[in-house]
């Protein structure tokens, strides 16, 4: 409310404070390390996860060329990226386990994990302590993509805004909402499931590899083979959604209440969970994302109006939206207003924890 043409700072340092609290304990500020080395960590992972994208992904003897070696521009980056993730991964785990040693035993999912490992002596620690790092590390590089698109589809599409607003305010009658009123509120738990199909924060997941040979439609898949599940075609098939490339929330509704026929963006189809991945390698902290999402969702609606950016002669400027491409998608920087809707709500801001 203080800075709102700072929308997008403030969505990334929500979530990334929210997640490091529940995930480590830790209470960080803005510009915090922890979240810059993991925006570049995923800068990183979506470089790198795109099959072809160095020499050395189709000509793999290359990796052994030294880095100083002309041409070998890559392996420096890698090198960069590794450290990163490094601490990614590390620095906030060991902060976590010195916090302990020292009798400091702040409640957190890491520190959880920590109290549930074998003895030190046992031949699974190491193991189990590589699996409790790397579930702590992956929920905090959870990406912000959904947030954006959400404002972004609020700008675009106003009178879904206005029919969200209106059915919000009936069920809440004043106040701010909670995780508990998720069944009260169907249109927005749809918008949820819109903002995830409409522009998927994966469009093509991240590719996986084969661990067997296998046939499909008549097609031989041999075993190694890298494969893409196209997580943009199934949220964009016109026979599921009609006008696929519109937001439309109330395509997942009928007779106002969600509609469990329709393909659900996060539901089960075959061993598939479409917009958070396949197989072992689901998104382990799609729960979390998902709640986060429809409280973020929930509690602009009630509280704020989202508009067009104005020009200097208080004009809207026309808005066009464009996301970036690669295996992590996320709308291009964007400016909008976001105003309190009434004195009432600027009340209700003020009188509520969202201040402290």
């Amino acid at each position: 409310m203080k800075s709102p043409d700072e929308f997008n700072e403030w969505i990334q340092f929500s979530t990334s404070s929210s997640i490091m609290e529940i995930m480590y304990g830790l209470e960080i500020t803005s510009g915090d390390p922890y979240v810059d080395n993991a925006k570049k960590a995923l800068d990183g992972f979506n470089e790198v996860a795109v099959p072809g994208k160095f020499w050395v992904d189709m000509f793999p003897v290359m990796k052994y060329i030294p880095s100083w070696f002309p041409g070998a521009g890559w392996k420096r980056l890698a090198h960069y990226w590794r450290d990163i993730n490094r601490d990614v991964r590390l620095k906030p785990y060991n902060f976590v386990k010195d916090q302990m040693e020292q009798g400091n035993r702040i409640p957190s999912i890491c520190r959880t994990m920590i109290d549930d490992l074998p003895d030190s002596d046992s031949p699974d620690r190491t193991v189990k302590e590589d699996i409790a790092i790397d579930v702590c590390a992956v929920s905090f590089l959870g990406d912000l993509s959904a947030a954006r698109v959400f404002f972004m589809a609020m700008v675009l599409y106003p009178e879904v805004q206005r029919k969200a607003q209106a059915k919000v305010d009936r069920v809440l009658d004043g106040r701010l909402p909670e995780l508990a009123d998720c069944s009260s509120l169907p249109y927005v738990n749809a918008m949820v499931k819109e903002t995830l199909r409409w522009q998927p924060v994966s469009p093509m997941s991240i590719p996986h590899a084969t661990t067997d040979a296998d046939k499909y439609n008549g097609y031989y898949i041999p075993k190694g083979t890298i494969v893409i599940g196209n997580a943009w075609t199934l949220m964009h098939d016109p026979e599921v959604y009609k006008d696929p490339e519109d937001y439309i929330p109330d395509c997942f509704l009928k007779d106002g209440e969600l509609d469990s026929s329709v393909r659900d963006p996060f539901g089960h189809f075959a061993d598939a969970i479409a917009v958070f991945g396949y197989g072992r390698r689901v998104c382990p902290g799609r729960y979390f994302g998902l709640n986060a999402l429809f409280l973020m969702i929930a509690h602009t609606l009630a509280v704020f109006d989202i508009k067009p950016a104005l020009d200097e002669n208080g004009k809207e400027i026309e808005f066009k939206a464009d996301v970036t491409g690669g295996v992590i998608s996320h709308p291009v920087p964007f400016q909008c207003r976001i105003v309190p809707r009434s004195k009432a709500a600027i009340d209700l801001i003020r009188n509520s924890d969202l201040m402290e």
